[in-house]
């Protein structure tokens, strides 16, 4: 995935002068010069420029990035091709006449003697696919799906982990789940929202905290709020967060 962003972060900056009328240094300056305190104020500022939210997000993470692109200078990973390891022949019997053998060794051979067999080497076992590559590309392939709210996923799971400490986001079949170790919550993404799911236990449900309603999630997933904003990534959202972390971690 890597690789498809720092393409996309290089076309849309090729590009941004053009749809916008000012490069990037012009806008690292323009967003310098309002003095925002939060990134939130600098992403809705954007979008009052007329930036989608994706790409605002994407301008506010560069300017937090010093003015560099996020993925300037990284080197572009290549896909291996997993090749199957070519199946190794059956050593063949060398076909000797029995009448010629037996004259050789001057045994008398019945006619119904068949040729001594020749043990085969055992086929190779194809190598093993390192778990963690595995689930790296199931991870990535996950955050894809969110298309345009991938940047508001990362802030998502940037701020989990600001405040549970060791928190590890481990890809589901349907979803993401957030562990530290045990499961506390799980993110469904998908082009339209996000959808956080927490273990809220018996919590009251309201117009922001729903019942839970993510495929595939466990049990102890109860509550969910849908996100379709970085303004709703706030203190009152991250403190559901860690209460859901305490009553299953502790």
């Amino acid at each position: 995935m890597a690789a498809d962003e720092r393409h996309e972060e290089q076309q849309f900056l090729a590009e941004l002068k053009a749809r916008s009328g000012r490069d990037l240094a012009e806008w690292m300056a323009a967003i310098a010069a309002q003095s925002f305190t939060d990134k939130n104020e600098t992403i809705d500022w954007l979008r009052g420029q007329g930036f989608a939210f994706a790409r605002a997000s994407w301008l506010e993470r560069i300017h937090s990035n010093g003015g560099r692109p996020i993925y300037q200078g990284q080197p572009e990973r290549t896909a291996r091709a997993r090749e199957k390891p070519a199946p190794r022949r059956r050593a063949e019997v060398p076909t000797v006449p029995v009448a010629a053998a037996a004259e050789a060794a001057k045994v008398t051979v019945p006619a119904t003697a068949e040729a001594p067999t020749v043990p085969v080497p055992a086929a190779a076992e194809p190598p093993t696919v390192p778990i963690a590559a595995t689930a790296a590309d199931r991870l990535a392939t996950l955050i894809a799906g969110a298309k345009g709210y991938r940047p508001l996923y990362l802030l998502l799971e940037s701020e989990v982990r600001a405040h549970v400490p060791g928190m590890i986001p481990t890809p589901a079949t349907t979803h993401i789940s957030f562990g530290a170790p045990a499961e506390f919550a799980a993110v469904a993404l998908n082009a339209a929202e996000l959808r956080l799911g927490l273990a809220l236990g018996d919590r009251a449900f309201d117009q922001r905290v729903q019942r839970a309603r993510l495929k595939g999630a466990k049990a102890q997933i109860t509550h969910m709020v849908v996100l379709t904003d970085a303004r709703q990534v706030n203190a009152d959202l991250l403190s559901l967060v860690r209460a859901a972390n305490v009553r299953v971690n502790g």
